[in-house]
């Protein structure tokens, strides 16, 4: 027996204890470095946003409509002005998204571009509702159709108004500050003898990682489709029709203006609407598979890995009679810690699943033959072997159960204590010796049973 009694017993689980929080100053190091590494590839995905276009939200359309009025405290001063903004009474939309990654060394970034058909009207009923105070004048004859994006650099030459079944030509920028977008605008006409304005709006956008758009209109239906395979929808509501899976996904929202609180119609007077972004849906185009947030996750369960994996050494110290250096411990440790550096280096290269078993594989084999030397048997280096794989194989199936993580994890400490229990159950901790089993018929063995 290495230890004969039980302060060296006492010793020794202190060593080891400590020996496993000193690991927790290496593995807290890779845990920074897999943060560093998914720092560096955010950083490249948005330069190669910046180099297509970022995502793209869109606001809009909106009718603006000036108004002026004779300045009462300055009648020789000019004209007072204030600007209307009218939403739509209906409104459609839909996009035809293609998705393509790109890629910068070995990080990617995922871009589409979007074919887009905006449609709807602008009753007159609406323009008659706006509240004009006396003295104010509207001009309608110098309206203006604008749309916000969420990045102007993505909108593409082909881009067409059809505005009561005339062609307008689109103008940069969105000339009304108070709204605080960017965007295109048109110069229209509104209501010249019409009883509404129709309007279809369609253009090419490029943009990167999510597309949305705003429910400007009393009554919306908003479709986005494409061939991304795993969409993320996004949003203030989910679809109520949707498919995913085959060549792509698509996805509809039907959404009624009492849902959200955006204004149908307010003045420059008024505060902007504070609540633009909360009433977005529209889509994510993300990554399956992000193996920067696996690792992170695998990271930290790396103090579990050690402690069982120490737990199983000492097993064989205390069941087996085999002694273990606590330099030897700190090397198993080590080649553990390893793992987790090995498996974000292997994924950006490989991806996560092949990266995972290759670290798993190669970190076991090591961690077994070295066993195969201290503990003097190839079988109980087989044994090892079985549990460390038993451990990884566990710890990616946590990983795959995101919802379930807590529980699993749970689930596998109470497993590992109730086989300690058992593998110990006829050792006398006092004393550190083996307590035979009762012969058969006996309940149970008393205490001056034991051999001395």
């Amino acid at each position: 027996m290495p230890f004969a009694a039980a302060g060296g017993l006492g010793t020794k689980v202190v060593i080891i204890i400590v020996a496993g929080l000193v690991l927790l100053i290496p593995l807290h190091l890779v845990l920074g470095v897999i943060q560093e590494r998914a720092e560096r590839a955010q950083e490249v995905t948005r330069e190669i946003a910046g180099k297509w276009s970022g995502p793209q939200t869109l606001r809009g359309p909106l009718l603006l409509l000036p108004a002026d009025r004779v300045n009462p405290n300055n009648p020789q001063g000019g004209p007072m002005q204030r600007t209307y903004v009218l939403l739509p009474d209906s409104f459609t939309a839909t996009a035809e998204t293609a998705t393509e990654t790109r890629s910068r060394g070995i990080f990617d970034a995922e871009i589409y571009t979007a074919k887009l058909r905006l449609s709807g009207s602008f009753s007159e009923a609406s323009f008659e509702r706006v509240p004009v105070d006396d003295g104010w004048r509207l001009r309608p004859d110098l309206a203006t159709l604008v749309l916000g994006l969420g990045d102007p650099g993505g909108v593409q030459e082909d881009v067409s108004l059809d505005w009561g079944g005339q062609a307008v030509d689109a103008e940069p920028g969105v000339p009304a500050g108070f709204l605080n977008l960017e965007g295109l605008h048109w110069p229209v006409q509104a209501f010249a003898g019409r009883g509404e304005d129709a309007f279809e709006v369609q253009m090419t956008l490029r943009g990167s990682a999510a597309l949305s758009l705003l429910p400007v209109g009393r009554q919306n239906n908003l479709k986005i489709a494409g061939n991304w395979r795993s969409p993320s929808f996004d949003g203030s509501a989910l679809p109520q029709a949707q498919e995913v899976g085959g060549p792509g996904f698509s996805a509809e929202w039907r959404v009624s203006h009492l849902s959200h609180t955006l204004p149908q119609r307010w003045s420059s007077f008024d505060p902007p609407p504070s609540d633009w972004q909360d009433a977005v849906v529209g889509v994510m185009f993300l990554d399956p598979v992000d193996f920067y947030r696996l690792s992170e996750r695998s990271v930290k369960y790396g103090a579990l890995f050690i402690a069982l994996t120490f737990l199983v050494l000492f097993l064989f110290e205390v069941l087996l009679g085999v002694a273990i250096h606590p330099v030897q411990y700190l090397l198993v440790g080590a080649a553990l810690v390893l793992f987790f550096l090995n498996l974000v280096a292997f994924a950006e290269v490989v991806g996560f699943a092949a990266a995972y078993m290759l670290s798993a594989t190669v970190v076991a084999g090591i961690i077994s033959l070295y066993a195969a030397a201290i503990l003097k048997r190839w079988r109980r280096a087989g044994l090892l072997f079985s549990v460390t794989a038993a451990l990884y194989g566990l710890l990616f199936l946590v990983l795959r159960m995101e919802e379930a993580a807590l529980l699993s994890g749970s689930l596998v400490l109470l497993a590992a204590l109730a086989l300690t229990m058992y593998a110990t159950r006829n050792i006398d901790w006092s004393g550190f010796a083996r307590v035979p089993a009762p012969p058969p018929g006996r309940a149970g063995g008393k205490a001056e049973d034991a051999p001395a």
